[in-house]
């Protein structure tokens, strides 16, 4: 690593010492702290640094200080503390990269490198958005494959996927079912410098049969048992040096989830049948449409478990958290998709018409990209045969199989709730600072007395 300078804006998430200590095993770093520049507070030059720190909670107190802005423009940024915080309408980056607050010495090496790679290959930072910015729908247009999205929501997450990707830590991806989860986990998978190179494993927990899970996961041997003619590699082997994908894993049944734990805990198999045992190294992620949480709390799903596979975790945003726009996106894009599917022939793109905008803007998609994809090549398949889109018909198409909703909150997707994320947050601060309230308080950016009344709110207590 050559010569840095970084700057720190430590907020109320104390991590200057930690990041000193960290960079002192790399000589040729400087930390420089913006609370010390007192003698310089009316200076307009630019700061002579190559990356900048910022707490989230540093921007209640410099959000308006547009000359501080000034002096790092074009500068990268590392975020410091939770990715909820609403700092995204003014972060000098497109590609947020946000870290978390109690990080250690290896996730920032990771991210430090992973940042400074980006800026090395050209990747250009974007000032500081003026009043009459662009809005959130006019952002650009990004397709990689069928994964398309323009919204600030997913961008957001593109972005998390593709820095939290680069690290070896696993992930857990949630979202309701059809939002995408599997393409975002191929994301994380290949953006990895190791692991991309290797196979990528999925697996459909919910369609594991019991009597198999051990020879299905594990692998077995020739004769291991009646209809074992071959030898098995099972699932973690196969994805041996590349990546391991367990989607719906909140559906795996509880005594298998330890025996998995085992393995994951290990590094360490032992096939059915064998007598030997074989060490495995690969990238775990997984993912589900339930809310864990809430299944820890019923005795459902093991809490070690939980925070074996979730290390970082990624929420994918329903259809209707991305808004109107994307879903027109996402269906223009889909039915195009579809003609070129449905037909050997070269079929123009028809125009179409306002009354199929207004209502694909309407609808609720229960199912998501899944379901806005299956209208989408319903009625390319329709034109295919008609040559046209008449109203009457095409409505009645569109709305066959409909899943009705009396209310918004019947369509609403799985409680994913805040309250559920918020009481596990509160959780992790105060077991990583043993329950000690002063510093947990200030971890969070939060008063003593908020502390408390959150820790009241959840029957938490120590």
């Amino acid at each position: 690593m050559n010569m840095i300078r970084v700057l720190v804006w430590e907020g109320q998430h104390d991590f200057a010492k930690r990041l000193e200590r960290c960079l002192s095993q790399h000589s040729d770093a400087e930390v420089i702290r913006y609370d010390d520049e007192v003698d310089h507070p009316s200076s307009t030059e630019a700061m002579d640094v190559d990356i900048v720190f910022i707490s989230t909670t540093a921007l209640r107190r410099y959000e308006k200080n547009h000359l501080a802005w000034k002096r790092i423009e074009g500068v990268p940024v590392i975020w410091v503390g939770s990715g909820e915080q609403s700092i995204y309408a003014t972060t000098p980056l497109s590609e947020r990269v946000v870290l978390p607050a109690y990080f250690n010495c290896a996730s920032l090496s990771a991210v430090l490198k992973h940042t400074l790679h980006v800026v090395t290959q050209g990747a250009t930072a974007q000032q500081l958005p003026a009043d009459d910015a662009i809005p959130p729908t006019e952002l650009p247009m990004a397709k990689d494959g069928d994964f398309v999205y323009q919204s600030p929501c997913m961008h957001r997450l593109v972005g998390n996927a593709r820095l939290y990707g680069a690290l070896s830590v696993n992930v857990l991806i949630r979202g309701a079912s059809g939002t995408g989860k599997e393409y975002v986990a191929r994301l994380v998978a290949d953006s990895h410098p190791e692991y991309r190179s290797g196979p990528f494993v999925p697996v459909n927990c919910a369609a594991i049969p019991d009597a198999l899970f051990e020879s299905l996961f594990f692998g077995h041997v020739r004769g291991a048992f009646t209809g074992a003619v071959r030898d098995h590699q099972g699932f973690l082997r196969e994805a041996n040096n590349g990546t391991l994908y367990l989607d719906e894993i909140g559906d795996l049944p509880f005594y298998q989830q330890v025996k998995l734990l085992r393995a994951l805990e290990d590094g360490v198999i032992h096939p059915v049948g064998s007598n030997e045992t074989m060490r495995i190294n690969f990238r775990l992620v997984t993912a589900t449409n339930r809310p864990l949480i809430n299944m820890i709390r019923d005795g459902t799903f093991r809490l070690d478990l939980y925070h074996r596979i979730s290390v970082v975790e990624l929420y994918i945003p329903t259809l209707q958290e991305r808004g109107g726009d994307e879903k027109w996106l996402l269906f223009t894009h889909a039915f195009r998709s579809a003609l070129k599917k449905f037909s050997d022939d070269d079929v123009p793109f028809p125009e179409l018409p306002n009354w199929l905008k207004d209502w694909v803007y309407t609808s609720q998609f229960p199912g998501n990209v899944r379901e806005l994809f299956n209208r989408a090549a319903r009625l390319a398949a329709f034109y295919l045969g008609h040559g046209a889109l008449e109203q009457a018909e095409c409505m009645h198409l569109l709305r066959a199989g409909e899943i009705g909703c009396e209310t918004a909150e019947a369509c609403a997707p799985p409680d994913f709730s805040t309250r559920a994320e918020e009481r596990s947050q509160v959780l992790d601060a105060l077991e990583k600072n043993q329950w000690r309230r002063l510093e947990t308080a200030e971890a969070l950016g939060w008063s003593r007395k908020t502390l408390w009344l959150k820790m009241k709110k959840y029957g938490l207590s120590g």
